[in-house]
């Protein structure tokens, strides 16, 4: 099952961020938009240690990657039936990182939900793309009407962001 990953917004921690997820050939759209104050309650926990990202422009980034990909994990967690295999063509939203996100999504799509997946496809999605598409819908959904949201609490996103014991970041 072929699968196109994109988002719509400026930055994962601006308002109305959307993370979507779309497979045409199955008409499967799956999205996330990101409220205020979940990016408040993240930023703020971040910025007090609370993860195994320090406080730093470094691990910022990594935060936000990992972020990404949980967000992706639950919006295929969310599917039913959950494909056995796919193949995903991931826009390049995060290009600098695209080893990190090949391992986090092995992580959560291969081992937690055993999904198979070869090496994802990072490249700019056509305009046409129906992720694209969509993603730029959830984005100008002022009124969140669409049916395509799924909910994710800030305490499902933390289950994969707080350090094991004995494993702090450094200040």
């Amino acid at each position: 099952m072929k699968f196109e990953v994109d988002v719509s917004g400026q930055d994962i921690f601006l308002k109305d961020y959307v993370i979507c997820i779309c497979s045409e050939e199955e008409k499967i759209i799956k999205g996330f938009k990101f409220n205020q104050s979940l990016i408040n309650d993240l930023v703020s926990n971040w910025k007090k240690n609370k993860y195994k990202y320090g406080v730093s422009k470094k691990q910022l980034g990594l935060l936000k990657v990992r972020i990404y990909c949980i967000i992706i994990y639950y919006l295929f967690k969310s599917i039913n039936p959950k494909p056995e295999r796919i193949s995903l063509t991931i826009c390049r939203d995060f290009a600098w990182h695209k080893n990190d996100i090949n391992q986090n999504l092995k992580y959560f799509l291969g081992k937690i939900l055993s999904i198979e997946i070869g090496n994802p496809l990072h490249q700019k999605l056509p305009k046409k793309s129906k992720a694209h598409w969509y993603a730029y819908l959830m984005l100008k959904d002022t009124e969140n009407l669409l049916s395509t949201y799924i909910n994710i609490s800030l305490e499902d996103i933390e289950e994969y962001l707080v350090p094991s014991k004995g494993h702090r970041p450094k200040p």
